[in-house]
């Protein structure tokens, strides 16, 4: 099944446009934004050139950022939404629903009931499909940003008409958001996003990019929806299948109220410990980690070369009056940047799509905050 979904002929999607595509970028946007309840099914590849270091606790993560992903999806609303990732050996069928989401595992003969997911989480394949991605990106982008009209492309049948969103805030590593999407129904259809350098030149060539080959906007058949368990399968339960909702579930002072200048957006009931800050593309997240965890993410990136980089941090004074001991590294892309900061037995996890400027700042604001702490 999975070689035949994914033989889909790449010669569909570069048959030429239509020359009559014409609707005003401004208007495309808004149409786009406002696609959420339109339902559709169809076949997308996702490509990332973050090239992340393999770092085990986010292998999903660095992965899915650095490589390809083929995704098969069928999308009736946004609680009702079935995504098939095949990988070379199997394959892995995500379902969300009104009540939570089942993973089912195909390679594993396992399903996993979930029972929710943060809000704030780590990035996942159904993250990367057309549609979620463009919505999720010009929701972090300013109203009254830039726009400008792209040249139409023939995307999985449709003559798609584009826009680009260029984003001029200097804390973000994000230059420009490029979205092709149906004239008449606003679905986007391919995104694009490009970074931008020290100067604030948007690059050229996009770091991801994620493109629909096969597509039909209508309504998919609900038995497709509902997992399947087979006799013998095996099923388990988890209440929540990300790594920052388990992390998440801590004390709310245990990340700082304000960081980078930036007050903490009010946290998601059950996970009082994730810190979001801001609302934009440049908002950072914070969430605290076990000691043990910090350790190995600081050797992995030590051992990561041009990939990682150290970061100076002044150790704090406890409430004895003494030092503690700190450190901190990063993790570094063109796009996004992960630090860990460790003081005394205490540690988090900071990152965003952030120039170091802001990395840095945000990690000595966190470091800051245990002064006095016991």
């Amino acid at each position: 099944m999975a070689a035949l979904v994914i033989a889909v002929p790449a010669v569909v999607a570069s048959w030429p446009a239509s020359p009559e595509v014409s609707v005003a970028p401004a208007e495309l946007r808004a149409r786009a934004e406002a696609s959420e309840a339109l339902p559709w099914s169809g076949y997308a590849e996702a490509s990332g050139g973050l090239n992340l270091p393999e770092v085990a606790q986010f292998s999903d993560v660095t992965t899915l950022l650095s490589g390809t992903s083929r995704l098969r999806a069928w999308y009736a609303a946004p609680d009702s939404v079935r995504v098939d990732q095949f990988y070379p050996a199997g394959e892995r069928s995500r379902y969300t629903t009104s009540t939570g989401q089942v993973v089912w595992d195909y390679g594993a003969q396992l399903l996993t009931l979930v029972r929710r997911d943060p809000i704030v989480r780590l990035p996942r394949p159904d993250d990367l499909l057309p549609p979620q991605l463009a919505r999720r990106l010009l929701s972090g982008t300013l109203p009254d940003a830039p726009v400008s009209a792209l040249p139409a492309q023939r995307i999985a049948g449709v003559d798609a008409a584009g826009f680009s969103v260029a984003v001029d805030d200097p804390r973000t590593t994000v230059g420009a958001l490029d979205v092709w999407a149906d004239p008449v129904s606003g679905l986007p259809l391919a995104v694009e996003i490009r970074t931008k350098d020290e100067r604030g030149t948007v690059a050229g060539a996009p770091v991801v990019r994620s493109r629909f080959l096969d597509l039909e906007q209508a309504p998919p058949d609900p038995a497709v929806l509902v997992a399947q368990a087979a006799p013998g399968v095996g099923v388990t339960r988890s209440p929540t299948s990300d790594l920052f909702g388990v992390l998440g579930r801590g004390d709310p002072q245990s990340v700082p109220d304000v960081v980078d200048g930036i007050d903490r957006v009010p946290p998601q009931r059950g996970f009082g410990a994730i810190g979001k800050y801001g609302t934009t593309v440049a908002q950072l997240i914070v969430v605290p980690l076990p000691a043990e965890i910090a350790s190995s993410l600081l050797q992995n990136i030590d051992d990561a070369g041009s990939a990682g980089r150290s970061i100076t941090v002044t150790p704090p004074q406890n409430a004895l009056g003494r030092t503690a001991n700190a450190s901190a590294g990063a993790l570094e892309s063109s796009l996004l940047r992960l630090a860990v900061v460790r003081v005394g037995d205490r540690a988090w996890a900071v990152g965003g799509l952030v120039t170091d400027d802001v990395l840095d700042r945000a990690v000595a604001d966190i470091a800051d905050d245990q002064a006095g702490v016991p």
